[in-house]
């Protein structure tokens, strides 16, 4: 079991939220040095100087397997092992898929929360 730290469509409430059903959610958290922007209908997280605002979940090498797939890894997004911080403050690793194309162009999401700016 390791930690997934998810920002876009995977949150709760989100389109693709239901293949999370049955993990253990963690906690609403952030993560440093990174910024957020829009790719079509979904987000892309790029290393930068911004904070972006997700959750985090405890999950089975066998759902990452999953989650590689939809995420398109390694050739859209790859997945990396991060920093986060929980909302209570604690700091851990979880594993994130970053955008792995160019953003230039692209419109960044200032606030770094994909629920804020969709809604």
């Amino acid at each position: 079991m390791a930690y997934v730290f998810v920002y876009g469509t995977l949150r709760n409430g989100e389109v693709r939220h239901g293949v999370l059903q049955n993990c253990e959610f963690v906690g609403l958290a952030y993560a440093e040095g990174y910024d957020l922007y829009l790719i079509s209908n979904f987000p892309g997280m790029v290393p930068g100087s911004g904070r972006v605002v997700g959750e985090v979940y405890r999950v089975s090498e066998e759902k990452f397997q999953r989650l590689d797939q939809i995420e398109g890894a390694p050739y859209l997004y790859r997945r990396e092992l991060i920093k986060v911080k929980l909302a209570n403050g604690e700091e851990l690793e979880a594993y994130t898929y970053i955008y792995n194309h160019s953003v230039d162009g692209l419109e960044k999401i200032p606030s770094g929360d994909w629920k804020k700016f969709w809604r």
